[in-house]
């Protein structure tokens, strides 16, 4: 005890007695950095921070104000702190500091252009690709017009193309003349396409190299790298690539959009109604990472904190160069707002990132001890916070760019592969934590992002973070390397807005055990796993939801994708959508609520996975999205072993179907009475878990549950997501009347206040005080903040919108399960899958099918073989095919569904057919005999 004192005592002696560094808007460089005579610069402080680090404690005070970068802040480790005199860089107490990596466009000369255009001269040579006027993010001249109402996929901002190579690095692509732009372009390799690709993964950036107008085809330069995995832009119909142009001096047709001619080096800027822009403010964003801290594992740099500042206006990242990550389907580009590279000890703190070109926080190879906390991510051009090491650090190293792009074979790659379990370097982030964040609308730029992205990482803690309303991922863990992960108390919901075939949260784990996925012994080498998975990682305690009416394919709550393995989930609710373990190895699944028109996901597991699945309540209720049918079973099971059971510890669950609450199937065809004559939950049982109070949100289950009698245990429903200052509900319609209730920031003190508006505008010190819950009749935009006894605001605004309608509608699952019965679907009815008989082989048309073409590599054409008799399917057999092939080519004709083979099939009756197959990320040509 007396250690301790001493430890606390020393700490605040040195703190007391820091040597502190003042910086001021209103200071000048050439004075002393005293609280009476300020620096002007974030640089000059840091400078003169170095002449003290390691010999007393400093903190360098920033008051309130913006700071302009000139270049981005480079900190090494000579500009270390120390455990004993650590270094901090901070807003005053209640200061609203903003560092920003933009310029101001200095007395502008404007002129009337033409249309309501205006140009102004700028320095020669300034080159930018944001640009903010008055504070606002403008758009970059583009085509089709930025949609205000709905600017992401889907909305009227973007376009289908009509075809396309379809492969990365993509060539050209076509369009439909009659949507496509009539202006005449004379100058179009400035332009920039931003499109999808055609699986919907994510989006990539190609330079015009031209436009060949009479085969309405754009033809592509430089870009494509932004992702992964083959495929490019192209498909057809409702599945075809979306894309927008931007970039092009003819598109400056609408108000609030802006151009930059970098060769006569002026810019063009179309003004909105009533805008005087001679007094309006220009930023030109000219840096892309703000502050990096570079230092090595030999040299780190040490024991710093950024603490209460709000980082903006930096340069798009799009075009820079990206990494594919180990066979994870992502590419990611190394910089951030925040750059952590060689870095120990060091924490942001109480600031907020937004309207960036890249990412938020980037920690790149070498981070130990590093800690992000109540910090707000909104409107970033990228993910939130990465953790991301180096391929150096892996004993065995592939990317999907090996394989499909530059041709090379894994398994020959394989050959004198290195066995030594562990990393190879230390140079990579390990005991790294992010804490108590709020992360939202970000990847305004980047699809394939995430809220949290963990690469090539060991014991990264994710806790108490509330992420919604992003195109792809809330949390994303890319590979299996090296495990150890606690995802925990979050609160997500609203993800994968944009893209498909992913989860909230996702995971890969594509290592040395993994060998093409389709959960054979073949394809997965169990006794290989923990040469990399080396600790569990757990996922607990979190709340995922889908609330929207229609979700894309494949979007899992919680989605372990291939060789995920080593995984422990528990006291996680899964709401609108459900889990999925595609083949890995001992993941537990206990105590988990899923409530979901999707049923679970048991997907291509290898022989004695380990996996076990017990004392979980899984409730189905209502229709998956653009189903007519009301969902029949608790499991979708697909490529399972059918020799040995699945699991030696499937049991104990409580399995209810609000739609057919008499004897519903567990599987497609297999009742509870014949699911446990296979010896699968045998203690289990179906009833109604008796939920305390779904409408409010409560799923924990009343004292007389049926479900606490198999083991399960209640675990809090108040607890998930930041622990700052929280409206409940987070918003949402009403009809007559809604009750909220406002929760303190945790930081807040006795004598502290949480403060609301009903107006829409900013709580300050003279809001009401919160002191009951509050009821609303009308629509209403509340906004509240905690704020300590001096008035000093903690954290950030939490803001909620609640409308008041006429009809409160609610996704079709949570509609069925208040009501107590199936309440049907409104949405667009799509068909169910065809399946059908041919010649022996049980074929279904994969296209119809999300849970197959996502189970099954990412397929989306073809005809999927789901079962061959042993006596009728001799044609298929003597071929050498089986289960879960997908047919997609015969003698080079495409097989688009089952009609295309049985019309195929007629032609070439009585040849030698060369059938193209897929399986799980190979090909492979069958001769097959037609009759």
């Amino acid at each position: 005890m007396r250690t301790i004192f001493l430890v606390v005592f020393i700490f605040l002696v040195n703190q007391l007695g820091a040597k502190e560094i003042f910086v001021s808007p209103s200071g000048d460089d050439q004075n002393s950095g005293s609280k009476q005579n300020p620096y002007l610069s974030f640089e000059r402080a840091v400078s003169e921070a170095q002449k003290y680090v390691g010999k007393e404690a400093v903190h360098v005070w920033f008051e309130e104000g913006t700071y302009y970068l000139k270049s981005t802040i480079e900190i090494s480790s000579e500009m270390s702190g120390t455990p004993d005199f650590p270094v901090v860089y901070a807003a005053q107490l209640g200061a609203e500091v903003t560092v920003k990596g933009s310029m101001i466009l200095k007395d502008p000369k404007w002129t009337e252009y033409q249309d309501g255009i205006y140009v102004t001269d700028i320095p020669e040579g300034l080159v930018f690709d944001q640009l903010f006027v008055n504070g606002e993010r403008k758009i970059r001249a583009r085509f089709p017009n930025y949609d205000y109402e709905n600017p992401i996929r889907g909305g009227k901002g973007y376009l289908s193309v009509t075809g396309g190579t379809n492969r990365r690095y993509d060539k050209w692509f076509t369009y439909n003349p009659e949507t496509f732009t009539s202006k005449e372009w004379q100058n179009p390799k400035t332009g920039i396409v931003h499109a999808f690709q055609s699986h919907n993964w994510g989006n990539m950036q190609y330079r015009i190299d031209s436009v060949q107008r009479d085969e309405s085809k754009v033809l592509l330069g430089e870009g494509g790298w932004q992702l992964q995995r083959a495929y490019g832009i192209g498909g057809k119909g409702y599945k075809s690539s979306k894309y927008f142009i931007d970039n092009i001096f003819e598109e400056l047709d609408v108000a609030e959009e802006w151009f930059l001619d970098t060769k006569k080096n002026k810019l063009y800027y179309f003004p909105k109604a009533g805008e005087d822009i001679r007094k309006a403010k220009f930023e030109l964003p000219v840096l892309k990472n703000l502050i990096q801290l570079k230092g090595t594992a030999e040299n780190p740099v040490q024991y710093l904190t950024f603490k209460g500042f709000k980082f903006t206006q930096s340069s798009y990242t799009f075009m820079d160069k990206y990494e594919p990550m180990a066979r994870g389907d992502w590419a990611i580009h190394r910089g951030g707002a925040i750059y952590l590279e060689g870095a120990e000890n060091c924490t942001v703190e109480d600031c907020s990132f937004e309207y960036l070109g890249g990412n938020g926080v980037f920690m790149s190879e070498y981070n130990r001890n590093n800690c992000v906390k109540s910090c707000q991510f909104v409107h970033t051009g990228e993910s939130a916070v990465c953790f991301v090491g180096s391929p150096s650090a892996v004993r065995f190293y592939q990317t999907w760019d090996d394989k499909e792009i530059k041709g090379k074979d894994w398994r020959e790659m394989r050959k004198g592969m290195d066995l030594e379990p562990g990393p190879k370097t230390p140079d990579y982030p390990k005991n790294c934590v992010v804490e108590n964040c709020v992360m939202h609308d970000f990847g305004d730029v980047g699809k394939q992002v995430a809220g949290v992205y963990i690469a090539m990482s060991h014991k990264i803690r994710v806790s108490h973070n509330s992420i919604y309303n992003c195109p792809r991922a809330g949390i994303c863990i890319n590979d299996g390397t090296w495990g150890g992960h606690i995802i925990e108390f979050c609160d997500i919901w609203e993800t994968v807005c944009e893209t498909g075939e992913h989860g909230p949260f996702n995971s890969w784990g594509r290592e040395r055990q993994w060998l093409g996925g389709s959960g054979g012994d073949r394809d997965f080498q169990k006794e290989l796993t923990q040469l990399d998975a080396l600790d569990n990682v757990i996922v607990r305690n979190n709340r995922i939801a889908n609330y929207r009416k229609s979700i894309s394919a494949g979007n899992w709550t919680i989605d372990l994708d291939d060789g995920s393995s080593y995984f422990e989930i528990y006291n996680n609710l899964s709401l609108g959508s459900t889990i999925k373990l595609r083949d890995g190895m001992a993941r537990k699944v206990h105590n988990n609520i899923t409530v979901s028109a999707v049923p679970l996901g048991w997907h291509v597991w290898p022989k004695e996975s380990e996996d076990e699945i017990y004392q979980n309540i899984f409730v189905i209720s209502g229709a998956v999205p653009g189903k007519k049918e009301p969902t029949n079973r608790f499991i979708r099971d697909v490529g399972l072993p059918d020799d040995m059971p699945w699991s030696t510890n499937h049991n104990n669950n409580l399995f209810w179907n609000v739609n057919f609450p008499e004897n519903p199937n567990i599987l497609e065809d297999k009742s509870m009475t014949d699911w446990q004559k296979e010896g699968y939950d045998l203690n289990s049982i179906i009833a109604d878990p008796l939920f305390v109070n779904p409408k409010e949100a409560n799923y924990q289950v009343n004292e007389n549950s049926p479900a606490l009698q198999l083991g399960f245990k209640n675990f809090s429903m108040e607890k998930f997501g930041h622990e700052m200052t929280r409206i409940v509900p987070f918003g949402g319609d009403f009809k007559e009347e809604i009750s909220l209730s406002i929760l303190a920031d945790v930081r807040m003190k006795k004598g502290g206040s949480v403060r609301y508006t009903l107006d829409g505008s900013e709580p300050n010190f003279q809001s009401p005080i919160y002191t009951d819950k509050i009821k609303l009749k009308e629509s209403t935009c509340i906004k509240s903040l905690s704020f300590d006894a001096d008035g000093n605001a903690i954290g950030f605004t939490n803001e909620a919108q609640f409308t008041k309608v006429d009809l409160v509608e609610y996704p079709n699952w949570l509609a069925t399960l208040l009501a107590g019965q199936y309440q049907g679907d409104r949405s667009v009815i799509t068909p169910k899958a065809l399946k059908k008989n041919v010649k022996g082989a049980l074929l279904i048309n994969i296209s119809d099918d999300a849970d197959l073409i996502d189970a099954s590599g990412g397929y989306s054409y073809g005809c999927y073989i789901q079962s061959i008799d042993k006596t009728e399917g001799n044609m298929w057999l003597n071929a050498g095919l089986s289960n879960a092939w997908t047919l997609q080519h015969v003698n080079g004709e495409k097989l688009a569904n089952i009609s295309d083979l049985e019309r195929i099939m007629k032609k070439h009756s009585g040849d030698s057919v060369n059938v193209i197959a897929v399986k799980n990320y190979t090909s492979k040509t069958f001769k097959v005999k037609l009759p």
